[in-house]
């Protein structure tokens, strides 16, 4: 064969293969599928609790072919998860996994995930060590691993971590020492390590990275002195903690005793707006995010000490929690005051209309001076709704649900546009547990006394049920009966009415006008108010309270039953007066 024949048949065989479709994925796809999707399902399988479920969109099909609409791998759109689609298309640069309540180890492959970037495992309920194989991770810049329960000791390998600048792994069970192999860490600005078991001498090659600029190693077994210039907070031993003021961090937010005592003039008189069984609330003044904001500060109340990292993890849990109707918990504080006694603190949005308790009995409120102007009844109905929809959201829409033990007026508040916000959510499940570490237990009992409020507290309570989203539904009811009404459920009732429930009672059907708060304006015909408004919501009140948890209507329905008031009222309006 001629060698211009050798030539043609070797530039045809590339041709086709050229053109041939192939069943094997590129290079691309192999090198990412090859490592990065084994890795995600191999720390999918090393948790042993997902409560939220976050985890769900973790699967893996096969036979599908695995490209998400983007053309990236279809792991680029769990939850959780981040992927390049420039430099490293298709690879895992950050996986953020924090405040969800994962439980169970960190998985050793992550080591594999040479693009990773950002890791935040923190304010969960992992446990065991730290694995070293996280010293491969060597695009690593941000590692938090805080308020967790992990042991062991800190991986010299992390010292191979050059990229390095946010290292956390505050309140953990972490002991040994400070590895000898960080001074390398020379990207290093932010290393948090307060609140473990780490002993032995502060390094002095600390002083030596120039890059540092938060430095925590508070509550720690430490000894000897802190290399001078860098931000710091120390502390010798465990038992002095009134040596120190103390901070505690979730991501930039950083609010010690110190901030809070200025803000609040040192808790003045004049600054307090509510009390409760939880603690006091102040109005006070905070530099949060380089801004002066205005912001209400719940000061809980404390009598021994207690657990804070079970503190800082449920609190941590309301943090990411986002409904228009609660009011935003922005962050927290946990150290000790001036006596050196514990304090704990809940910094929260500042709702500025009052709450609902002052607008429905303006002349009994002692506190307030400023007038409040009469409520409609469309307005009473929103701010039910209001209501209603936070607690189908605190019930229904997240896992595990919260109960919020104590609705009550006072506990709704309201901005400029009248809408309904609802505090001291999750207070009742973070008291619990405070009080069961301090009395020595190791689990939530059902000795606990529930703290609600008397006249709303639901009547299986009294004989020791545990807390419960029924619960609440019967403290709505008491709720929605006194919007309509005006009358507190510890009012001196006629004829030997011991509830307000009982008190709707005898006036239904026939006799609501009468029962009807005379503030509430209206306009319209009387027996259209009673069919289309009155007759359904006192319905709907008493079904909330009926004393059979059992027997309770659940938040979702009370919600559709609202919506469906609301729209025959709002169909009656666009014919009629109302």
């Amino acid at each position: 064969m001629k060698i211009w024949q050798l030539v043609m048949i070797h530039l045809l065989t590339h041709t086709l293969l050229f053109f041939t479709p192939s069943s094997q994925p590129t290079n691309n796809q192999t090198s990412n599928y090859g490592v990065d999707l084994p890795v995600l399902l191999s720390f999918k399988s090393f948790i042993t609790s997902d409560p939220t479920r976050a985890l769900s969109s973790w699967s893996w099909d096969p036979a599908g072919n695995g490209t998400s609409t983007a053309s990236l791998p279809v792991y680029c759109e769990w939850v959780g998860v981040a992927c390049s689609n420039r430099r490293h298309p298709g690879h895992v640069t950050a996986i953020r996994l924090q405040g969800i309540g994962l439980a169970g180890t960190i998985c050793p492959q992550l080591g594999n995930l040479t693009h990773l970037r950002v890791l935040d495992l923190s304010a969960n309920n992992l446990a065991g060590e730290i694995p070293g194989s996280l010293g491969r991770c060597t695009s690593l810049h941000a590692l938090d691993l805080g308020v967790n329960y992990l042991s062991g000791s800190m991986p010299a390998s992390l010292g191979l971590l050059s990229k390095l600048t946010f290292l956390n792994v505050t309140h953990n069970n972490l002991t040994g020492d400070i590895p000898m192999p960080f001074s390398n860490l020379s990207a290093l600005s932010n290393l948090s390590m307060s609140s473990n078991h780490f002993h032995g001498q502060i390094p002095s090659w600390l002083g030596n990275l120039t890059s540092l600029t938060h430095l925590e190693l508070a509550q720690n077994g430490l000894t000897g002195h802190v290399p001078p210039g860098l931000a710091c907070y120390f502390m010798k031993t465990r038992t002095k903690a009134n040596d120190v003021d103390q901070r505690i961090i979730f991501h930039n937010e950083r609010i010690s005793y110190a901030e809070i005592d200025a803000a609040t003039n040192s808790f003045s008189p004049a600054n307090l707006i509510g009390s409760g069984s939880f603690g006091n609330v102040y109005v006070g003044n905070l530099l949060l995010n380089e801004s002066l904001a205005t912001v209400a500060i719940k000061v809980l109340n404390l009598a021994r000490r207690g657990a804070s990292r079970s503190f800082l993890r449920e609190c941590n849990v309301l943090r990411r929690i986002r409904h228009r109707n609660l009011v935003k918990v922005i962050t927290v504080c946990s150290g000790v005051d001036h006596n050196g006694d514990e304090f704990k603190a809940l910094v929260l949005e500042f709702i500025c209309n009052g709450n609902l308790d002052e607008w429905l009995h303006p002349n009994t409120t002692t506190k307030s001076t400023r007038a409040f102007r009469r409520l409609s009844l469309m307005e009473r109905l929103c701010i039910a709704l209001d209501v209603a929809e936070a607690l189908e959201y605190l019930h229904h829409q997240i896992e595990p649900s919260i109960v919020h033990c104590d609705i009550k007026p006072c506990n709704i508040l309201l901005d400029d546009d009248i809408v309904a916000h609802v505090t001291d959510f999750g207070l009742a499940k973070i008291m619990r547990t405070e009080e069961c570490k301090q009395s020595g237990g190791g689990t939530e009992s059902s000795s606990f006394v529930i703290k609600g409020t008397i006249g709303y507290v639901a009547p299986e309570y009294g004989s020791g049920s545990e807390a419960s989203t029924d619960g609440d539904v019967y403290s709505y009811g008491v709720l929605l009966l006194e919007i309509f009404t005006a009358r507190r459920p510890t009012d001196n009732f006629i004829d030997g009415v011991t509830s307000l429930a009982n008190y709707v009672k005898m006036a239904y059907p026939d006799k609501l006008l009468e029962i009807m708060d005379v503030r509430a304006t209206y306009s319209g015909d009387m027996q259209s108010i009673t069919d289309i408004f009155l007759y359904p919501i006192f319905k709907l009140g008493l079904a909330c309270c009926v004393d059979s948890p059992r027997h309770r209507i659940k938040m979702n329905d009370v919600v559709k039953e609202l919506n469906t008031i609301k729209k025959a009222c709002t169909a009656h309006m666009s014919v009629h007066e109302f």
